[in-house]
C-alpha cells in the first residue's frame, strides 16, 4: 500500500480531525472535511499518488503559548494539515528506529518530560551532581529546505516520498515554522545532528533543552562548551538567559516549560 494511500489518509483524519483548530485561508473546517471525506480523501489520495498535490497558502496568526507569550504562527489549510499528519505517520517509525538517541524525549511517542526526569535522576543519584543546563535559542529558525531534505535522506531512500515532503515544506515560510504538524518532528531531527557529537557526555535532552551531568565544576564547564560548539556547527546557540551551570540542582527543576 502506498504510504499516503486513502486508508492512511483516513487514519490521519482520525488522529487530527477531532480538533476544533482554526481553518486555513480557504475557510474549510475539520467538520466539513469529515463530512465530505468520502469524496475528498479519494481525490486527495489520487493527487498525492500522481504527484499533482500542491499545498494552499498559509494563514498567519498570533497564538498564546503555555507561558502566555504570543508567538507568530502559520496555519495551513486543514487538507494540507491532513497530509502533514500522514507524512509524519510515515516518517516517525523510521526516524524513531534510526535517528533519535535513547536519551532524547519530547516530540516523541511515549517519551515526555517524565521520561527525561527519570533518566536525569539516574545520573544524579550516581553522583554526577554538576549539570550543564543548556536551552537552545530559536531552534525552529534558520534551517533550509535542502538541509531538511538531506537530514531525511540519511534515513529515507524513497525519492518520490522526499519530493512530496519537499513540496509540503516549501509551502511554509520556513521548513520548521510553527503551525506545521511536521515541525516538532523536524526540530527533533535537526537537533539529532547535534546529538551525534555528544556521545561522550552523560546527557539528557527534553525537546530543545540539554542537561549534561558531571562529577565536577570543571567537567560541567567542559560539557557546556562541547554542547555549545556542537550547536554552533549547525548555526544554533544556547539561550543565554536560560543556560547555566547548576550545582546539585533538584532534578525536578529541570526541563521546565518557560524555565
Amino acid at each position: 500500500m502506498p504510504l499516503l494511500a486513502e486508508p492512511r489518509l483516513r487514519r490521519a483524519l482520525r488522529q487530527c480531525g477531532r480538533r476544533a483548530s482554526a481553518p486555513g485561508t480557504d475557510g474549510m473546517t475539520w467538520g466539513r472535511l469529515r463530512s465530505e471525506a468520502h469524496v475528498m480523501l479519494p481525490q486527495l489520495a489520487l493527487e498525492l499518488a500522481e504527484g499533482r498535490w500542491r499545498p494552499g497558502p498559509v494563514r498567519e496568526m498570533q497564538l498564546p503559548t503555555y507561558t502566555g507569550k504570543q508567538i507568530h504562527t502559520f496555519i495551513p489549510t486543514v487538507r494540507d494539515r491532513l497530509v502533514h499528519r500522514a507524512l509524519r505517520n510515515a516518517l516517525e517509525p523510521v526516524l524513531e528506529a534510526t535517528a533519535f538517541r535513547d536519551w532524547v524525549s519530547g516530540f516523541r511517542p511515549r517519551r515526555n518530560r517524565i521520561t527525561s526526569l527519570r533518566q536525569a535522576a539516574v545520573h544524579h543519584q550516581a553522583g554526577f551532581r554538576w549539570i550543564a543546563d543548556l536551552d537552545v535559542a530559536s531552534v525552529s529558525e534558520g534551517a533550509t529546505i535542502d538541509e531538511v531534505i538531506d537530514w531525511h535522506a540519511e534515513h529515507i531512500h524513497d525519492g518520490t516520498f522526499l519530493s512530496l515532503l519537499r513540496t509540503a515544506l516549501v509551502a511554509m515560510p520556513s521548513p520548521l515554522a510553527a503551525g506545521s504538524g511536521l515541525a516538532p518532528l523536524l526540530i527533533n531531527l535537526r537537533l539529532s545532528q547535534v546529538d551525534k557529537h555528544l556521545t561522550q557526555l552523560r546527557v539528557v535532552r527534553f525537546a530543545d533543552n540539554y542537561a549534561a551531568f558531571s562529577p565536577s565544576r570543571e567537567e560541567a564547564h567542559a560539557a557546556f562548551y562541547t554542547i555549545s560548539d556542537a550547536l554552533l556547527s549547525f548555526r544554533l546557540r544556547p539561550n543565554e538567559r536560560k543556560s547555566r551551570i547548576r550545582n546539585d540542582a533538584n532534578v525536578e527543576d529541570l526541563f521546565l516549560i518557560g524555565g
